[in-house]
């Protein structure tokens, strides 16, 4: 009876070793595959990262961004095909999000809070249905983590909130360098910044702008949210009316659509891209890699950042 007990766990423990050994040798193989592929994939970076500057000039000359960002699209992917036959870009209109470095000002080489746009990031959030009882913190949170003092808003926090929180993230007091630091403030749940996450960016500049001929139904909310009088039957004349040729003035803009002037703020509106993000996509046998590079085409035209995902 013991003999047989034995034998039994004896067979369990070379199956149970089996089985291990098993996984362990398509794990082995699996990594040995990826390092491969990710190592040809790196020289493909670089032969991209080279390729950005044609891509950079392409776009600045390019009148079909003027019109039709999927226009544009395709022609830059005809033209990369001869190049890299598996890889294709898609462009995305980064003049559309709503700018977080915008909630500060210049003032004195230093940046304050501007609080005129922060009242519009408040309309973000109340079109964005993010609970009315944070509005306040939230924004007050953004203006100290993006000013240059270490003096709290009256609902902000600087740096000796976050040490007593054992937050291991301090306020950086500068523009943000990408729009995933807003995650640093602590008091959005998942559930809330998914709801404006993507709504939001970080651009190289304390400016808003907006591209009125982007304008769709993905990104009104940000529109409505800058231009407070407008209504959605304000902006379907808007999308309505839009030439072949995309609006090229203000005055173009009203006279087409019928808007009223006063009901925007001239200031905010543009007519093609500032900021354009390429996303990336290669095909490497059978391995699927995503990366982008956001370009500014304004003030020297130059690769903002470049990175593995949104």
């Amino acid at each position: 009876m013991k003999r047989g007990f034995v034998l039994i766990s004896t067979l369990a423990l070379l199956v149970i070793l089996s089985f291990i050994i098993l996984i362990l040798s398509r794990t082995i193989y699996s990594d040995t595959l990826r390092t491969t592929i990710f190592a040809s994939s790196l020289e493909k970076r670089i032969e991209i990262i080279n390729y950005e500057t044609f891509l950079v000039d392409s776009l600045i000359d390019n009148s079909l961004l003027n019109r039709n960002l999927l226009l544009a699209e395709n022609e830059l992917n005809l033209n990369i095909k001869t190049k890299f036959p598996n890889f294709s870009v898609s462009l995305e209109d980064y003049s559309t999000c709503f700018n977080l470095n915008a909630l500060v000002k210049p003032f004195q080489n230093i940046n304050i809070k501007n609080e005129e746009h922060g009242e519009l990031f408040r309309n973000l959030l109340i079109q964005s249905d993010i609970d009315k009882n944070i509005h306040n913190e939230l924004i007050g949170r953004i203006y100290d983590s993006l000013d240059d003092d270490s003096l709290p808003e009256t609902y902000g926090a600087e740096d000796l909130f976050y040490i007593s929180n054992d937050n291991l993230s301090l306020n950086p007091d500068q523009l943000y360098f990408h729009k995933s630091q807003i995650k640093n403030i602590s008091m959005l749940d998942s559930n809330s910044l998914n709801k404006i996450y993507k709504d939001i960016c970080a651009l190289p500049t304390t400016d808003i702008k907006f591209n009125v001929n982007s304008l769709n139904d993905k990104n009104m909310k940000v529109f409505l949210s800058l231009f407070p009088d407008l209504n959605l039957n304000d902006i379907e004349k808007i999308m309505l009316n839009k030439p072949l040729n995309g609006y090229i003035t203000f005055k173009n803009l009203t006279d087409l659509s019928g808007i009223d002037s006063s009901k925007l703020n001239k200031s905010f509106i543009i007519f093609k891209p500032n900021f354009i993000r390429v996303n990336y996509l290669m095909n490497l046998e059978g391995q699927i890699f995503n990366f982008g590079s956001l370009l500014s085409l304004t003030r020297g035209n130059f690769v903002v950042y470049r990175s593995l995902s949104g």
